[in-house]
């Protein structure tokens, strides 16, 4: 994006004038959707809501722009931008482009965890409400929310009959339905997750080795088997915690020993898979899982989480010794 200063001086020095050309007009709305684009990829949120809204204000009805515009509000995580966000989607077609399902989606999502946490905060007294009766307004909160997640659901759906295989819809799925306890259904998702994220990572090693790769060619494909990587430690993570308070621990240890291959830097992974492992009676397992997380946590010495470590270890290596 070094070009974008350049660019847009010259979108500057042409709305000063009074008079400006059709043509003029075009190239200065490309570099706004491109200028937009490009700050929305790079994670540059505010710069690309601010590049959308200034072409809307060339041509309301862009397409792109919307979709930009809208992408950025949800991402800046900000209450009000996630409001806005849904105003943007609310107002445009769903049914020829997946990205505005998927958009409105997950901000319906992200305000339903909103209402949700303001309901459980409200039970605890963490949250001051002016409800003359404020169980009363955790239950309209909580109703909200289980509306909100249902709603994304449907969203999801028809986002998933426009691009079956998009990634970001599946795992979409995947935490509405944990959201809204509905775990198999969760589980299921979940699987459809993997079998994408192993289709892509197989794809994207083979292009790696495609000979007289270009170096930025190369960094895009390993960008994109982290990412294909990162999604598919998160889902399974989230099906290890359902399967393991299901008490389906041989399942959930599954889980966690592929999510540790993909991560092996992880130490919660390794704190986890050592706590399964003697659930399991495999001990010696166990232990090496926790040498693994000692090795490689940060934490100090006298943390709860190396404490407890150790506290396992020593049990390991008892029941070891024991047989």
């Amino acid at each position: 994006m070094r070009y974008v200063p350049c660019l847009l001086l010259f979108v500057a020095l042409a709305c000063q004038s009074n008079e400006v050309s059709d043509e003029d007009r075009e190239r200065i709305l490309e570099i706004h959707i491109e200028s937009a684009g490009g700050y929305l990829s790079m994670g540059d949120y505010l710069r690309a809501a601010d590049q959308a809204q200034r072409g809307l204000l060339l041509d309301p009805d862009n397409f792109k722009l919307r979709i930009y515009l809208g992408r950025s509000l949800q991402k800046t995580r900000l209450l009000g931008d996630v409001m806005r966000a849904q105003r943007v989607f609310r107002e445009m077609p769903r049914d020829e482009d997946y990205r505005v399902a998927l958009g409105l989606a997950e901000v319906v999502e992200r305000l339903g965890v909103e209402w949700d946490n303001r309901s459980r905060a409200i039970r605890t007294g963490e949250r001051y409400t002016e409800a003359l009766d404020p169980e009363l307004r955790a239950t309209e909160l909580e109703t909200e929310a289980q509306r909100s997640w249902n709603e994304s659901i449907d969203l999801y759906t028809e986002a998933h009959a426009l691009a079956p295989g998009d990634t970001e819809i599946l795992n979409g799925l995947v935490r509405v339905h944990t959201l809204l306890g509905q775990y198999e259904l969760a589980l299921q998702w979940g699987e459809e997750v993997i079998k994408h994220t192993e289709v892509d990572r197989e794809w994207w090693n083979e292009a790696l080795k495609r000979s007289g790769i270009s170096q930025r060619d190369e960094d895009a494909c390993r960008r994109s088997l982290e990412r294909s990587n990162r999604l598919e430690v998160a889902v399974r993570l989230n099906s290890y915690t359902i399967l393991a308070a299901q008490d389906s621990s041989d399942a959930a240890l599954i889980h966690l020993d592929r999510a540790s291959e993909l991560d092996p830097g992880d130490g919660t992974i390794q704190s986890r898979r050592s706590e399964l492992l003697i659930s399991l009676g495999r001990h010696e397992e166990a232990l090496i899982a926790i040498e693994h997380f000692l090795s490689l946590t940060d934490a100090d010495f006298e943390s709860e989480d190396v404490r407890h470590a150790f506290r396992l270890k020593s049990a390991c290596e008892a029941a070891i010794a024991s047989n």
